[in-house]
């Protein structure tokens, strides 16, 4: 996929999964003639980024993240966890690849004042789930064009207490480079529509009655087209063990099936986030990764 994880955060989310990917740095030694990498089997270090996201999808408030965090990263047969993302991977044929996709998303605070004021806070999400990635065209050995069809289910996480909160279908189809320009920098440009269920929709924008007021009538929320998105990030190696990251999100919510609702405050989304990771202890044991574009 790309070096930091395409999380499909809906407008609120970005980090932890996605900014893993970019944490889980590599020192490649590239294998002769072979289109592969000699990596360490695994390696464990700290990565932090820092940005600002949208409180929840087609908010017009935004909030500042700093976020610090471990990562690990493991290049086995069948599981890896590494600057492509933790997944199972089955190649299904040579240019089709099916793997576990995952997302998250911040809880944002229901202010006293704004949209949500004194509706419920909005807790932290997970999504997770299978994603088809095809793989369209090679334009050289560093890049290929990549169709991923992924599908997730959606958790809200409250202390011990986990709630559904429906399924995401987010196609897209990128540009994935790992030589930007003839550079060493690794690159991706994603783009593409985002479907979501009723009851992931309700999540954000339904208005129960007990909530309602003048300015923010009863809202019934359904399911169905949610927004689209155009997704870029970069990233690349200083020195060993240090690896930079930037990543930048525009959603485009127009034509939403829940742009009616009075939480629905604008059609667009921006997100942006840079970083850095550094890798502290690696495994001796190596094995040769066949390179692909992030």
């Amino acid at each position: 996929m790309k070096f930091i994880d395409k999380t499909r955060s809906r407008a609120a989310v970005l980090c932890a999964l996605l900014l893993a990917r970019a944490a889980a740095a590599d020192e490649a030694a590239p294998a002769a003639d072979t289109g592969a990498s000699v990596k360490p089997k695994w390696e464990i270090g700290v990565a932090a980024a820092a940005g600002a996201v949208p409180d929840y999808p087609a908010s017009d408030n935004y909030s500042p993240r700093v976020i610090p965090f471990p990562y690990f990263a493991f290049r086995g047969t069948l599981f890896h966890s590494d600057e492509n993302g933790a997944r199972l991977q089955a190649n299904v044929r040579s240019n089709v690849e099916l793997d576990v996709a995952g997302g998250a998303a911040f809880a944002a605070q229901s202010k006293s004042t704004g949209a949500r004021a004194g509706m419920p806070d909005l807790d932290y999400l997970l999504e997770l789930g299978p994603n088809l990635k095809i793989t369209l065209d090679r334009p050289s050995p560093a890049s290929r064009w990549l169709l991923e069809l992924p599908v997730r289910v959606v958790a809200s996480f409250n202390g011990l207490h986990v709630g559904y909160q429906g399924l995401v279908f987010s196609p897209d189809i990128g540009f994935h480079t790992r030589s930007l320009l003839g550079s060493r920098w690794n690159a991706y440009a994603d783009i593409g529509p985002q479907f979501a269920s009723a009851r992931y929709q309700q999540y954000f924008y339904q208005v129960e009655a007990q909530y309602a007021l003048p300015d923010r009538p009863e809202y019934l929320a359904h399911g169905g087209y949610f927004g689209s998105t155009l997704e870029l990030g970069a990233g690349h190696r200083l020195g060993q063990h240090v690896r930079v990251f930037f990543y930048g999100r525009v959603d485009d919510y127009a034509g939403s099936r829940s742009e009616d609702s009075p939480l629905f405050k604008t059609t667009m989304g921006y997100s942006a986030f840079a970083g850095f990771s550094w890798s502290l202890w690696h495994s001796q044991e190596t094995v040769s990764v066949l390179e692909e574009a992030p």
